[in-house]
Parts: C-alpha cells; structure tokens; sequence
C-alpha cells in the first residue's frame, strides 16, 4: 500500500505544479532584488501654458526675453536606492513565504489521493477474499448435489432436490460474476492512479497494523501556522511604508527650455543629487492596516482550533470502529465454527434423508455468511486502522 501511496503521488498529474511553483517563486525573488539596481525612466513631454515667468520691471536700454508659451523635454532619470527601511528584503521573504504556502497547498490537495487509493487497494482484497469463499460454497453445493444425484440413482431422492441445489451453485456463481467485475474495475481505476500496469498476477499484501504516530501532524496545521507566519512578515513590511528612504538621482534631458529659464533656444542639460522621500500620510493608515492584520492573524487562529477539534471528532469515531471491528472479529471464530458444524451435520441429514435439500442450502448460506462476515469485518479493520493513520498524518 505504501508502494502504491509513493507511486500514485509520483504519478498524479498535479505534482508537476510543484516545479512550476518553485519557478515562479525564483522569478519573483529575483524582480524583487533587482529593486536594489538603478532605476532608469524615459521621459517626453510637449506642454502649452498661458503665462510664463517673466521680470516684473522694465530695464530701460535692455530687450529682456520673454519665454515662448510652448515647452518642450525629453530626458532620462537614474535613480539608485542608498536605503529603504529593509522594504526589499522584507518583499523577498514574504514571497519566499507565499512559495512554501503554495507548496503546502499542493501537499494537502495530494494527501486527498492517499485516501482514494486505500479505497481502490482495500477493495480489491476485499473482492478476492469474497470470491475465494464464494469457490467454497460452490464446492460444498456441488458435494451435495453429487450426494442427492446419487440417491436419485437409488430412487431415495427426487430429481426437483438436485436442481434446487443447482439453481443456489448458480446463484452463487453469478454473485461471482458481479465480484470478478468489481475487481476488475478496481484493478483498471488503482492501474490509472499509480500508473502501472495491475491485475490478477499482483500481489497486493495486506498492510501491517498501522503503527499510532501519536497526535495531529496533519499538513493543514503546518498550513495555518505558515499563514499566520505571513501575516507576520507582511506586518513588518508595513511598518517599512511610514520609513523614509534615501536615494541618489542624476537627469540628462534636451529641451526648450533646459536649465537656462530665460532663454527660448533648445538646449541639453543635467542634474543630479541626493532625494529623500518620507510618506507621511502613511501615518494615518498604518495603525488601521495592522489591525486588519491582526484580525486576519485571529481568523486564521480560530480556523487551525476549529479543524483540530473536527479532526479529533473524526479520530474518536475511527478509534471506535476499530474496537467494534476488533470485538466483532474476536465473535466470528466461534460463530463460523458452530455454523461448520451445523453444516455438516445437516449433509449427514440429508444423506440420510432427514432433512430436505432447502435445509442444507440455509445451513450451507449461513456458514458462507458468517465466514464473508469475518472476512469483511478483517478488511474493514484494516481500512479503518488506515484512515485513523491518514487522519492523524501520514
């Protein structure tokens, strides 16, 4: 079983996200580092105004120039970044966070396949069992029908005797039928989920008693708390927004007019310095926005106890079935010996005459349904000992 869970995972087509997801993660990590390089910004513009600078007195003797009311600028801005409160790096292990959120996610929408190959793998051991005892009534049928077709010889039984015992073979042979199909099935949907090849010449061993891994280690739990681990970061990014930043800048342009505000020539031009911005309306928002932050960090808490608590529901039930099927098992010996009993004191009967065909039959079905009781109740056993293993954590 633990093959097929290694198998099925390996082969599910969802696990080709997983790469995909570490690849868009490198990506952004690496956009987001190159917030650190210079930044470089084309810029053009044409503009019109209906007033320009001009001086407020008259020279006598002097033609003082007054700027045309068309303007024009094509320039390039570098900016690099001496300091911004840590906000790069911040930015890269939240979205290293959101990678390993994105990879929990996966994880948790795989385990889902545990449970559907244990359902496919447990139903087959169920089916074979369920047919091998089908073989033996069938043969414990035909010992009677050889016995009565003997007696009809004699002229001690009646002919409608061996065919009452022929319709049940047939009967019997036909559940058959309806089991071989099911298996098949099950062969054909666990063959797709592992993708490889199973039929009648796999052996399928039955798994061991699972071993109790003690508590919840549930993938989900890991889950919440890497959310709530990235409520955390994105809170510290916050404080990053009311934090000043200082950078250095240089500008290279060519317009009219360039530095020169007096003169109406095209002219290049360059400047350059030292900026420092400081949000200040950050201020106002960022106590809200941590709130929101914390409510959201609640929430997630109150979602983790909640799906511990239901999980621990569910694992109480399991435990219970586990007993009831181990008690019940623990019955099934003692009831399959007596129907055995029953069984063959009832073909001595009808040898002798004293019973008819229909009352062999009953006896014959009642051994047959105490041992596919035990068989079914050995299965489930299995099955519920697994769920309460998956439940818990594999």
């Amino acid at each position: 079983l633990e093959e097929c869970y290694n198998m099925a995972r390996t082969n599910y087509p969802l696990i080709r996200q997983q790469g995909l997801i570490q690849s868009a993660s490198d990506f952004n990590v690496e956009n987001i580092a190159k917030g650190n390089l210079p930044q470089i910004n084309l810029n053009a513009q044409a503009s019109y105004q209906t007033e320009v600078t001009r001086l407020p007195i008259e020279v006598p003797g002097m033609d003082v120039p007054v700027l045309d009311k068309d303007q024009y600028q094509v320039y390039a801005e570098i900016n690099q970044k001496l300091f911004d409160g840590g906000k790069t790096n911040k930015k890269v292990k939240i979205q290293e966070a959101l990678q390993d959120i994105e990879e929990g996610q996966l994880e948790v929408q795989l385990y889902d396949i545990y449970k559907r190959v244990s359902q496919l793998y447990f139903g087959i051991l169920l089916a074979k069992e369920q047919i091998l005892q089908n073989d033996l009534q069938e043969k414990d049928i035909q010992l009677a029908m050889d016995r009565v077709q003997t007696r009809i010889q004699n002229g001690a039984a009646i002919e409608s005797d061996f065919f009452t015992l022929k319709a049940n073979q047939l009967s019997i042979h036909q559940r058959t039928t309806e089991l071989m199909s099911l298996k098949k099935a099950y062969y054909q949907m666990l063959s797709i989920f592992i993708g490889r090849d199973v039929n009648e010449e796999t052996l399928l061993i039955k798994p061991q008693e699972a071993m109790d891994i003690g508590g919840i280690n549930r993938l989900e739990v890991d889950l919440f708390d890497k959310q709530m681990s990235l409520l955390d970061l994105q809170s510290n990014l916050l404080n990053t927004k009311i934090t000043p930043s200082l950078s250095l800048f240089g500008r290279a342009g060519y317009g009219k007019p360039g530095l020169n505000m007096l003169s109406n020539e095209f002219d290049s031009y360059f400047l350059g310095g030292a900026r420092l911005q400081w949000p200040l309306f950050n201020l106002y928002t960022n106590k809200k926005e941590k709130e929101i932050n914390k409510i959201e960090k609640e929430k997630l808490q109150t979602q983790k106890e909640t799906f511990l608590f239901n999980t621990k529901m569910e694992l109480t039930q399991q435990q219970n079935e586990i007993d009831k099927f181990q008690k019940l098992l623990e019955m099934d010996d003692t009831i399959i010996e007596s129907y055995a009993k029953v069984k063959d004191a009832s073909l001595f009967k009808l040898d002798n005459g004293t019973i008819d065909v229909n009352d062999y039959i009953r006896d014959v079905n009642q051994e047959s349904r105490a041992i596919q009781n035990k068989l079914l109740h050995e299965i489930q056993l299995l099955m519920k000992r697994e769920e309460l293993k998956i439940t818990q954590g594999i």
